[in-house]
């Protein structure tokens, strides 16, 4: 059973940094947008959980409006607990309500965070998001109504309708989500919007004269993948049960998949992939080994922020592709695709003549 849990543990966290990676890779790796406030999304998908479904269980079920959900945490979620484990619709409901919203904010977000952004050059735009990324950390921290504060805030458990099951719930929630955004940045990236965006990561004056509207697709990427990271960040606020703005550092949910996505590979979903799951395996066995590293003549506690920079610096000096460098486009096979169809449209009003 201890190995069952630690397995989906594993799982879990990997998939959330999945969903973090791939998003990074879709802006970075295949757009060329310089983010360093990748966690700034993450932070607003998490406050959100941390705000909305609590609340509106509490006006569902008409629990006392003298009880703030934030200041009588613990009293309103034993007074919702009883109600949502006999009520496994609106627990549903709730969950596609809190998604929904979560997709929307954050898609807002992007957009309107790209207006200001993308007038600046690569190191002022990563400034810039690292900065609006830190300032809603703050916020959170400062303000006790949306998430708790500083002390943070516990969830209610949208899974408490089937009982002993709901941790096995939440972590197929978590990797069934990793998988579908997977399949989905998979689609994208593999279709003619892949080649666009890396059209405009190569050149974008030569985008531009082609008539492509870089600035609206660079938007736009900036709104899905914030949408996409926002949903991140709800997933793992959802599996830890409990929201801690001051948590969200950028550390954990900036440097970490930035240096995922350098090793794995940039411009390559599946390498990400393979970079990703390499450094949660490694992080996850330093965790446990942890009291094994008192010979150390430091802190064990900076070990993981000593092995990030290690890490990145032989990455971009010994293997700079990553793991899984990216593939080029094989411009043969897509002339002779572009041959092949224009050799059909010939033929065709041919054959229709014949057929009269």
């Amino acid at each position: 059973m201890a190995l069952e849990t630690l397995i989906l543990d594993i799982l879990s966290f990997f998939s959330i940094y999945t969903i973090m990676t791939i998003s990074l890779n879709f802006e970075q790796g295949y757009t060329g947008l310089f983010n360093l406030g990748l966690y700034f999304p993450i932070i607003a998908g998490a406050l959100i959980v941390g705000y909305l479904p609590g609340r509106l269980a509490m006006v569902f079920y008409n629990i006392d409006p003298t009880l703030d959900f934030s200041a009588n945490n613990a009293v309103v979620l034993s007074l919702l607990k009883t109600r949502l484990q006999a009520d496994p619709f609106f627990s549903v409901a709730l969950l596609a309500i809190t998604l929904a919203v979560v997709v929307v904010v954050c898609a807002i977000l992007g957009y309107v965070t790209a207006h200001p952004a993308l007038r600046l050059t690569e190191d002022y735009l990563a400034l810039f998001m690292l900065s609006l990324a830190e300032t809603l950390r703050v916020i959170g921290q400062q303000t006790d109504w949306m998430a708790g504060g500083v002390m943070g805030i516990g969830l209610i458990d949208l899974f408490w309708c089937i009982g002993p099951y709901a941790y096995y719930g939440r972590a197929a929630l978590v990797i069934g989500s990793a998988l579908a955004i997977f399949l989905i940045y998979q689609r994208l990236c593999a279709s003619p919007l892949g080649r666009l965006l890396k059209s405009v990561r190569e050149n974008w004056l030569t985008a531009e004269c082609v008539g492509k509207d870089v600035s609206q697709v660079k938007k736009k990427v900036l709104a899905f993948s914030f949408a996409i990271l926002g949903v991140g960040g709800a997933l793992h606020a959802i599996d830890l049960g409990a929201v801690v703005a001051g948590d969200y550092t950028r550390v954990d949910f900036s440097f970490w998949p930035w240096l995922m996505m350098i090793v794995g590979g940039t411009g390559n979903n599946l390498g990400v992939l393979a970079g990703t799951f390499a450094l949660v395996m490694m992080r996850r066995v330093m965790i446990v080994m942890k009291p094994f590293f008192t010979f150390l003549p430091f802190d064990v506690l900076w070990l993981e922020p000593i092995l990030l920079a290690i890490m990145l610096a032989l990455t971009l000096t010994f293997r700079p592709a990553g793991i899984v460098p990216e593939r080029p486009l094989k411009i043969k096979n897509y002339m002779r695709r572009v041959l092949h169809i224009k050799l059909q449209t010939k033929e065709e009003p041919s054959k229709l003549l014949v057929g009269r």
